[in-house]
């Protein structure tokens, strides 16, 4: 009788040991392959105390296209210190494959036996994913430990945090289209140098962000966001090469047409460009106020105050702290000419900025202070960063930018009021003084 002949199945093979990359984890993610004029990156980070050596990692997708695809290969002996960050991105070429978060994907970081170091699954961060933003990114939060968020904004190379204006100072500048080129020319030299002397909030007038601009505009905001510079658009909200009025008078309703455009607008630079807040000019009438006042529910303060609200609402869906200021007239009680409510739109808009140009109206010192003081006091729980110009002279009469000694006196009479910030008028216009001992 033969005997039995058994045979052992073979143990299945082991995992590769990764503890020594323990605290190795993708930070932020950009995936950006449906956005033509977006690079698509990956930063890792190393959270651990102790030096990585990466020799033996790679990177692999799974996704529509690929399985299990290597996409990026440590070399040799590269090492990672203990808190830095190595970014991976098809601008350079150390990514061979653009990601597109229009789709689910998974990305490892694993050894080539496919054990991962770490891995983001997007459909278990994002079980409802949610919009793909142009500009933005997955990002832990807080950075290194925290659990997955998708932003509108990126901070490739940098911590990430959301964003909050008690990170910075309330220094900002308003600037136009035009002055884009002008702010990066010579490896941003100007650009640097407004940063240098404490200026960090830029309102960037909204023609930058149109079509024929665009492209320097990405170009802009990347450098802004590497300088850690905050753009805000400016938007003209009731004026459209005229004013354009948001009461319907013969139907005696509000211009719905007009809101949603505002609306969307406001989504656009938001999700297309990923600015830090929106800034509101020509929220108000031309002086003819008085004339749409049509009854208790549709009238010209409550047109500006749903402006207001609706665009906070938009702000505060995204949760990243993203802000609204608004330009103000510079003139107590303007209800009756311009719409505007400094208290009632205080309950909306984060900061409000009156636009004091004391050359334009020959006011003294004293009265600097205490006009905006009076803002201060009716701002409806509202900043009041006062906006002054960097020229004097009359707008319609020619002007003469000032030099630094004489704005920085400027800037100090109005910084002893209660305004808690400043708006400067314009670049390109004077020199601008060093202002980082201000808030």
């Amino acid at each position: 009788m033969a005997a039995c002949a058994c045979h052992k199945t073979p143990d299945p093979p082991q995992p590769t040991d990764v503890s020594a990359w323990k605290g190795l984890v993708f930070n932020e993610i950009a995936a950006h392959d449906q956005t033509t004029d977006a690079d698509t990156w990956v930063e890792l980070v190393n959270t651990s105390s102790a030096a990585m050596d990466l020799t033996g990692l790679g990177l692999y997708i799974t996704d529509d296209y690929f399985k299990n695809q290597r996409i990026w290969q440590a070399a040799s002996g590269a090492k990672l210190s203990p808190g830095e960050r190595l970014v991976l991105s098809t601008k350079d070429e150390s990514l061979v494959t653009g990601i597109s978060s229009a789709a689910p994907f998974v990305l490892k970081l694993a050894v080539e036996d496919g054990t991962a170091v770490d891995e983001f699954d997007r459909s278990k961060a994002f079980p409802s994913p949610g919009p793909c933003y142009a500009r933005g990114s997955y990002q832990r939060i807080p950075d290194g430990t925290g659990d997955w968020k998708n932003m509108t904004y990126a901070s490739v190379g940098g911590e990430n945090k959301v964003f909050s204006l008690d990170d910075y100072h309330r220094t900002a500048v308003w600037a136009w289209s035009s002055h884009v080129s002008d702010m990066m020319a010579n490896d941003a030299a100007n650009l640097k140098n407004l940063k240098k002397l404490g200026y960090d909030h830029i309102l960037l007038n909204f023609a930058a962000f149109e079509s024929s601009n665009q492209r320097n505009t990405v170009k802009f905001l990347e450098e802004c966001e590497k300088l850690d510079i905050n753009v805000h658009c400016w938007m003209q909200c009731f004026y459209k090469g005229g004013w354009v009025s948001p009461v319907d008078d013969d139907n005696k309703c509000y211009r719905e047409d007009l809101y949603a455009d505002i609306r969307e607008h406001a989504k656009t630079y938001l999700e297309d460009f990923g600015v830090k807040g929106l800034h509101l000019d020509y929220i108000r009438f031309g002086g003819t106020a008085s004339k749409h006042n049509i009854n208790a529910e549709v009238n010209a303060v409550g047109a500006v105050n749903r402006c207001c609200r609706e665009l906070r609402e938009i702000t505060d869906s995204y949760d990243e702290g993203l802000v609204m200021s608004a330009a103000l007239m510079p003139e107590p009680n303007t209800e009756y000419a311009y719409g505007q409510n400094p208290a009632q739109m205080g309950e909306f808009i984060h900061i409000l900025m009156p636009m004091e140009y004391r050359y334009s109206y020959g006011w003294s010192d004293a009265r600097c202070k205490t006009l905006t003081d009076w803002f201060c006091d009716h701002s409806g729980g509202a900043e009041v960063w006062a906006g002054i110009t960097t020229y004097t002279g009359n707008d319609s009469a020619g002007v003469k930018g000032m030099d630094a000694a004489s704005l920085r006196k400027d800037i100090d009479i109005f910084m002893d009021s209660k305004a808690g910030g400043l708006v400067l008028f314009r670049y390109g216009l004077g020199i601008f003084p060093d202002v980082n001992d201000l808030p």
